[in-house]
């Protein structure tokens, strides 16, 4: 019998662009970065722009509420803009409205109120976040599920959780598990230990003591929770 050769799969990266640089963005940034994403980040301030370059992939000092900036940074090629600028509406508004007019598939933005954050929808933002009602909203979640974490809604029907390995995952690899078939999620990061395994192929082996970052429906999301293992620790941070 013919043996047949395996070809691995290359999933390209999402690439993320990150717009200023208060508490909210620089703790965005840091954790896409280190969850194996290609960010660029831009804000005003040179000092800021220094102080987060190790933790990014570019960082750029530029205003952007100048429509000639962003288009030689070609933002039109990203997948995915959050606008982290709430204290200044008016370039909070424009350059969301510049993202979405550029075309990014998904454009999530920061408002300090509802007000704030009814304009944003208007002009056609995806997803508006109120950094104290989001967080108000996990540690809820987090107290409620200590087995499941959730880092970020893209949009309203989908986001990405960190879990614990649930039991009947564990010692099997991905080829044996078929999630996509089987809980129509995909496994995106595994941190194990010091370890952060990006894209991770068929052939690879979940541990216990593994956790798996995971994207997908709100609803299949919802439903690994009650299978998740372990507490999840997680920093809790006011952005």
């Amino acid at each position: 019998m013919k043996k047949q050769s395996s070809t691995k799969k290359v999933i390209a990266r999402k690439q993320y662009v990150v717009f200023g640089l208060g508490r909210f963005g620089v703790s965005l940034t840091k954790k896409l970065y280190e969850y194996g994403a290609e960010v660029l980040v831009i804000d005003k301030d040179e000092e800021l722009i220094n102080e987060i370059s190790p933790y990014c992939t570019q960082a750029v000092c530029a205003d952007a509420t100048d429509e000639r900036n962003l288009k030689q940074l070609g933002i039109n090629n990203f997948d995915v803009a959050i606008v982290c600028i709430a204290s200044n509406i008016e370039a909070s508004i424009f350059i969301s409205l510049m993202c979405k007019q550029f075309g990014i598939p998904t454009v999530i933005s920061k408002a300090s109120d509802e007000r704030h954050k009814l304009v944003l929808q208007r002009i056609g933002v995806d997803t508006v976040v109120i950094p104290e009602e989001a967080m108000g909203e996990r540690l809820a979640a987090m107290l409620a599920k200590p087995n499941v974490v959730e880092i970020m809604t893209l949009a309203d029907s989908f986001r990405m959780i960190e879990i614990r390995t649930p039991k009947k995952w564990q010692d099997k690899t991905l080829i044996e598990l078929n999630l996509r078939a089987t809980e129509h999620v995909t496994l995106v990061v595994i941190k194990r230990g010091d370890e952060v395994i990006v894209s991770p192929g068929g052939d690879c082996k979940l541990l216990p003591d593994d956790l798996l970052i995971i994207a997908g429906s709100v609803d299949d999301t919802k439903r690994l929770s009650n299978k998740a293992t372990g507490i999840v620790t997680d920093d809790i941070d006011i952005l």
